[in-house]
C-alpha cells in the first residue's frame, strides 16, 4: 500500500463549488449541438430522496446548482432506481437488464463477470474515455473479472467495496489496483476498511471531487469524447455509526451554512452532505463552463435509491434525525422498500442544444432506459438485447418511450438497517 498526500490536489476543486453556477438560459431551438459526439456525466447521488431537492420542493435545504440544471433542463418526475437499495441498482444501470436478469438482486450476493457488457465498455468500444470516481459495489475483492478496470473503466479512483463506502474518512482509497492511504486512521477496521475513524484530515468527498474534476481537465483537449460516472457517497448515512455518533453518522468537515440553525446535530449534518453534493454539482458545471465543452455534455443528475431513514412511519419520520422534511414526498416506504418511497428518484438530464430547458415528464423510466439512452447517445444504437429501452427520443423531442413491463429488484424488508 502506497501513501499518498490528497489534501493538497483537493484544494482547487474546493472552492469551485462554492457558489451556486449562474448562466443564462438559452432554448434548444436557438443553437445547434456539436456534430461530435458528446461527453456524458452521470452524478449519481447515493441515497437522496426525492423530496429532498428545491426542485421536487425542498425548503429546508438550499440545493441551487441541483435546481439549476434541472431548470435548464428535463425533469423526470416518474425516475425510478431499478432497485430499493444500491447494488442492484447499480447493476441494473451498468448492465441494462433489470434485477431478474443481472447478476445482484441484493447487495453484495454477487459480482460481475467478463461475459457482462457494462455501459462504459459500450462506450470505450464507441470510443469514449471512460472513468468511474467513487463507489462501485458491484464486485469482489477475490474476484478481479468484476473490478472496474477490468469493466470498461480506464480510470478508477474510490471505493470497490460499498460498506468501505459508509466511512467518508478511510484510511485509504484505490486509484485503479492501487490502495492509496490518507492521513486518517481507523482503528480496528473491518472487512474492506470499514470502520469509524478517530482521526479525521481527508475528506472523501474532497478527493473524489478533485479527482473527478481532474479527468474532465484532463479529457477537455482530448481528440476524443469521455464518460464520466462520478459515484458519490453523499448523502449516504455512515451505517456503522449511525445510532451511536452525534452526527447520527452523517460525517462531515463542516456544517456549512447550517452551523448556527436551530436543529439537532443529526439535521445539521445530513443538510450539510446534501448542500455539499450541491456544490460538488456546481464546481463540474463550472469546470465545463470554463473548458468550453458544456454546450457537448450531457450532464445525468440521480439517486440509487430512495431516502434512508433507517425505518420510521411513512410520515417523513426518521428515527436519526426525527419530523424534519419529507425526503420521500410522502409517497410509501423508504430505501430498502419496493414502494415508491425506496424507488422514485430525482432524474435530471441537461443536454444544451437538444434537451429543451424547463421541460418536466412524467414518462416512468429506469436505470436500464437511462443505460440504452446513453449508449444510443454514445454508439447512435441502443442495444437490443438488454431489457432497458432508449429515451433518447424523448430528450430530442421527437418521440416518446414505450411502455413495457418493469421488474424491481427484491429486497426483505425485514426492519434491519439497509445498506
Amino acid at each position: 500500500m502506497r501513501r499518498f498526500s490528497f489534501h493538497v490536489m483537493a484544494i482547487a476543486a474546493i472552492a469551485a463549488g462554492c457558489a451556486p453556477r449562474h448562466h443564462q438560459s438559452t432554448s434548444a431551438d436557438q443553437r445547434a449541438p456539436s456534430s461530435a459526439p458528446p461527453n456524458i456525466v452521470v452524478l449519481l447521488a447515493d441515497d437522496l430522496g426525492i423530496g429532498e431537492v428545491g426542485a421536487w420542493g425542498q425548503r429546508e435545504v438550499a440545493t441551487p446548482n441541483i435546481d439549476r440544471l434541472a431548470a435548464d433542463g428535463m425533469r423526470f418526475t416518474e425516475f425510478r432506481s431499478s432497485a430499493a437499495v444500491c447494488g442492484p441498482a447499480r447493476c441494473a444501470f451498468m448492465t441494462g437488464y433489470h434485477n431478474g436478469r443481472c447478476r445482484l438482486d441484493d447487495n453484495d450476493n454477487d459480482y460481475l463477470r467478463t461475459a457482462d457488457v457494462t455501459l462504459a465498455e459500450r462506450l470505450r468500444a464507441s470510443g469514449y474515455a471512460t472513468a468511474l470516481v467513487g463507489k462501485w459495489g458491484l464486485s469482489w475483492d477475490s474476484k478481479p473479472e468484476s473490478w472496474p478496470q477490468a469493466q470498461g473503466f480506464d480510470v478508477f479512483f474510490g471505493y470497490r467495496d460499498q460498506v468501505h463506502a459508509h466511512n467518508f474518512f478511510p484510511e485509504y482509497l484505490l486509484d485503479g489496483t492501487d490502495s492509496l492511504r490518507t492521513r486518517n486512521v481507523v482503528p480496528n477496521p473491518r472487512g474492506m476498511g470499514s470502520g469509524s475513524a478517530s482521526v479525521r484530515l481527508d475528506y472523501a468527498p474532497d478527493l473524489l471531487r478533485a479527482r473527478a474534476l481532474g479527468f474532465v481537465r484532463e479529457q477537455a483537449t482530448a481528440r476524443k469524447p469521455f464518460f464520466l460516472f462520478w459515484a458519490t457517497n453523499l448523502p449516504h448515512i455512515h451505517n456503522e455509526t449511525a445510532r451511536t455518533a452525534p452526527d447520527g453518522g452523517y460525517e462531515n468537515t463542516t456544517l456549512g451554512p447550517y452551523a448556527d440553525r436551530p436543529w439537532s446535530l443529526p439535521k445539521r449534518s445530513y443538510a450539510a452532505q446534501i448542500h455539499r453534493l450541491d456544490q460538488d454539482l456546481g464546481a463540474l458545471h463550472a469546470l465545463l463552463d470554463t473548458l468550453a465543452v458544456a454546450q457537448n455534455t450531457v450532464v445525468i443528475f440521480l439517486s440509487d435509491n430512495g431516502a434512508t431513514f433507517l425505518r420510521g412511519p411513512n410520515d417523513g419520520t426518521s428515527d436519526i434525525i426525527g419530523r424534519w422534511f419529507n425526503g420521500t414526498l410522502m409517497y410509501r416506504g423508504f430505501k430498502g422498500d419496493l414502494y415508491d418511497g425506496g424507488l422514485r428518484v430525482p432524474g435530471i438530464v441537461h443536454w444544451p442544444g437538444v434537451v429543451q430547458p424547463g421541460r418536466t415528464t412524467d414518462a416512468r423510466v429506469d436505470f436500464t432506459d437511462l443505460h440504452a439512452t446513453l449508449a444510443e447517445i454514445g454508439s447512435s444504437r441502443a442495444p437490443a438485447e438488454i431489457t432497458g429501452r432508449s429515451f433518447l427520443p424523448l430528450l430530442t423531442g421527437k418521440g416518446h418511450i414505450a411502455r413495457v413491463t418493469r421488474r424491481s429488484g427484491i429486497h426483505p424488508i425485514d426492519g434491519s438497517p439497509p445498506y
